[in-house]
């Protein structure tokens, strides 16, 4: 159950940015549009991270949060490829294919370490 949750309200804060970039292109407000399309890369990217986080799982962890991480790694993927093809004038390019998963690893890696950084995993203990 709780990868379901971590991976549903990761779903629910994507769609969130989503609408809010609608809105803010709506009202041409470029600075709400700018901060929801930021917004949506993030998510998109670092989705296996959300959903992790979300779920209250670690990584690495047991087999819950591997099949968590495999199967919002492959959510991220087709997001992150959505957002790139968005991105790209709605058109697909090389660099879209190429890029996707690269983004998709870094950013989530990099959020994965910040909070491991930031609950001490990488703390270590004084000398003797």
């Amino acid at each position: 159950m709780a990868a379901v949750k971590g991976i549903g309200l990761s779903l629910a804060l994507f769609a969130f940015a989503f609408g809010l970039h609608i809105v803010g292109g709506a009202l041409e407000w470029a600075w709400l549009f700018g901060f929801a399309v930021a917004l949506i890369f993030l998510v998109a990217t670092g989705f296996p991270a959300f959903a992790l986080w979300i779920a209250g799982l670690k990584y690495p962890g047991g087999e819950l949060a591997r099949k968590t991480y495999v199967v919002s790694t492959v959510i991220a993927m087709g997001l992150t490829l959505g957002t790139l093809w968005a991105a790209n004038d709605r058109s697909f390019g090389a660099l879209t294919f190429i890029l996707t998963p690269i983004l998709v690893a870094v950013v989530s890696s990099l959020l994965l370490v910040i909070k491991a950084w930031t609950e001490g995993e990488f703390a270590r203990e004084p000398a003797a």
